[in-house]
């Protein structure tokens, strides 16, 4: 893939995720993806039931409001997303209740790709500042 289209497919998949919509992104999905979300007790999904669900009880703990790149980088056939996430925690995030405060936080997406689909999605959050954020005297 070019970057031009490796860009396009992060740009709808993310697109997909504000939107809450669990068959957009999952049509971003390459049909066996690796899904990981660094720090998750579920470990890495295979299974789409289970990484649709997963994205499910992300949208019922957060809400976000943008999402903005700070930089990108590429090989042949993978992409690195730098980007500061900007929302609410609205239910139970990283197991504390969330209380629909404002967080933000710095994300990092390592994705792969095959036939024109992300074939391993690989997502690192700031624990440390969404916790500082969760955790302070309202």
């Amino acid at each position: 893939m070019t970057r031009e289209e490796m860009d396009e497919l992060f740009e709808r998949h993310c697109a997909a995720e504000a939107a809450n919509d669990v068959d957009a992104i999952m049509d971003t999905l390459a049909e066996e993806v690796e899904h990981d979300a660094v720090g998750d007790p579920q470990g890495t999904l295979r299974d789409p039931a289970a990484i649709a669900q997963r994205y499910r009880d992300l949208f019922d703990a957060i809400s976000e409001d943008k999402m903005e790149s700070i930089r990108r980088y590429y090989g042949e056939d993978f992409f690195l997303d730098e980007s500061e996430w900007h929302g609410r925690a609205t239910g139970m995030f990283l197991g504390v209740p969330g209380g629909n405060r404002p967080i933000s936080f710095r994300i990092l997406h390592v994705c792969e790709v095959r036939d024109n689909k992300i074939s391993r999605e690989n997502v690192w959050l700031d624990t440390a500042a969404i916790m500082q954020q969760l955790l302070a005297p309202a």
